[in-house]
């Protein structure tokens, strides 16, 4: 599996929108759908135990902690968005160490990705 990847749909994972719904009678977090490709779940949490992370792979191919936040205010703003995610790290013990080991990789990857497709 490439890790650069054009993301299809983007969902809340640990948004408790049972309970903001109740609240404010507004649902918040649903599913939003851009287009073919992976799924991605964004949350608060930075994802770095293997429970955590098994969890999501069966609701989401990706996890970040933005991605939702930037598909959710395009959205509201009427301005098409792709989001295009490179995987840093494997959302273990380790991730908070191998994602500052790769964060240059990372942008490199995505400025290559930018120059193929755009």
């Amino acid at each position: 599996m490439p890790s650069t990847h054009l993301i299809g749909s983007v969902h809340q994972h640990d948004l408790n929108s049972h309970a903001l719904e109740k609240l404010t009678g507004n649902r918040y977090g649903g599913p939003i759908s851009l287009g073919d490709g992976p799924t991605l779940a964004t949350g608060d949490m930075f994802v770095s135990d293997p429970v955590t992370r098994d969890t999501l792979a069966t609701r989401a191919d990706l996890v970040d902690m933005e991605g939702y936040a930037v598909a959710a205010a395009c959205r509201l703003a009427g301005v098409p968005v792709r989001l295009v995610k490179h995987v840093s790290d494997s959302a273990d013990e380790g991730a908070r160490t191998s994602w500052l080991d790769s964060v240059h990789v990372a942008s490199a990857e995505l400025l290559r990705w930018l120059d193929e497709h755009l």
